[in-house]
C-alpha cells in the first residue's frame, strides 16, 4: 500500500506542486527561519516599514540558502537513477533514496529528545518519517522562539529606556514609538544586525 502511495505521488506532477507548501514547513529551515525574522520584525516595531511579504520573502532566500546542500544530494541521487524523466517510474527504495540527503538533515537538526517524545508518543521507531518530521519541526520551532526572545529583549530593554528618559525631559505626550522607531533601527544596522541574523540562522545548520 505505501510503495503504491508513492508511486502515485511521484508520478504526479499536480500532487508534487500541492505538497510543496506543506514540505516547505516541515522539512525545512523555513519554519525556523521565519519566527525568527517575523520577531526582528515585531521588536523593532516596524510592522509598516518591513511589509510581511518582505520577511516572506527573506525567509524563502535564507532557506534556499541553508537548504542548497541537501537540495543537491537529492538532485544528484536522482541523476544517479536516470534524472526528472525518470522521476515517475520510481519505485519505493529508489524513492526513500532520492529522500536520503533530507532525511539525514532532519535527523541532524531533531533533538534526540524530541525524536524519543515522538517515538514512545506514536509507538513508531524513530527512524519512521511521522517521528522524524515531527520531531525536527518542534526543535526547529522550539529553537527559532529562543532565538526570538534574544532578539526581542534587547528592544524591549530600548523602549524602556526611551519612555524613562522621555518622561525625565517632561516630554511624556510625545508617543514613545515615533523615538524608538528610528533609535532602534539605526542601532540596529550599527551593529550589523542583517548580517549578523543572517549568518546565524545560516552557519547553525553548518
Amino acid at each position: 500500500m505505501q510503495g503504491e502511495a508513492v508511486e502515485a505521488l511521484v508520478s504526479s506532477p499536480l500532487i508534487l506542486l500541492a505538497v510543496v507548501p506543506l514540505f516547505l514547513v516541515l522539512c525545512t529551515a523555513f519554519a525556523k527561519t521565519v519566527v525568527v525574522l517575523s520577531a526582528l520584525r515585531i521588536g523593532l516595531g516596524a510592522r509598516e516599514l518591513l511589509p510581511y511579504g518582505v520577511v516572506f520573502a527573506l525567509a524563502l532566500l535564507v532557506t534556499a540558502i541553508i537548504m542548497a546542500p541537501v537540495a543537491g544530494g537529492m538532485f544528484a541521487a536522482l541523476e544517479r537513477l536516470g534524472g526528472l524523466p525518470a522521476l515517475g517510474r520510481l519505485d519505493w527504495t529508489d524513492f526513500w533514496a532520492v529522500l536520503d540527503p533530507l532525511r539525514t538533515f532532519l535527523s541532524e537538526h531533531a533533538s534526540e529528545y524530541e525524536l524519543s517524545f515522538f517515538s514512545e508518543l506514536g509507538g513508531r521507531p524513530e527512524s519512521d518519517p511521522q517521528v522524524l518530521v515531527s520531531a525536527f519541526l518542534v526543535t526547529e520551532l522550539g529553537e527559532g522562539l529562543h532565538v526570538a526572545v534574544l532578539i526581542l529583549l534587547p528592544f524591549v530593554i530600548v523602549d524602556l529606556l526611551l519612555a524613562e528618559l522621555l518622561t525625565l525631559v517632561g516630554i511624556q505626550h510625545v508617543p514613545v514609538a515615533t523615538v524608538a522607531l528610528p533609535t532602534k533601527v539605526l542601532l540596529f544596522l550599527a551593529a550589523g544586525g542583517w548580517d549578523i541574523i543572517v549568518g546565524g540562522l545560516v552557519e547553525a545548520y553548518a
